[in-house]
């Protein structure tokens, strides 16, 4: 299985930079797509630069409407393995 061209480094860290919500959530949406070692730093820098933006650079009062947001397309994206699954 190749590798989509944003998973390798250099890419990855100026879209984690740029886009960390966003790149958070491509990471958990191909999960599978990354090897043990190299998923685990990926998501330490995606999650680290998500929390940056968040608690640093957005305003306050924005924390409830963009974790509650980004909780659930996690959770979709862990229905839909449950609904792959089940169908073969």
């Amino acid at each position: 299985m190749t590798q989509p061209w944003y998973t390798r480094h250099m890419p990855f860290f100026f879209l984690t930079f740029l886009f960390a919500p966003l790149t958070l959530l491509l990471l958990v949406w191909r999960w599978e797509m990354f090897e043990g070692h190299e998923r685990g730093i990926k998501l330490f820098f995606a999650i680290g630069m998500t929390v940056f933006i968040v608690f640093g650079l957005l305003p306050r009062g924005s924390l409830p409407i963009i974790l509650p947001i980004i909780g659930l397309l996690i959770a979709l994206k862990l229905v839909f393995n449950l609904i792959k699954r089940k169908t073969g």
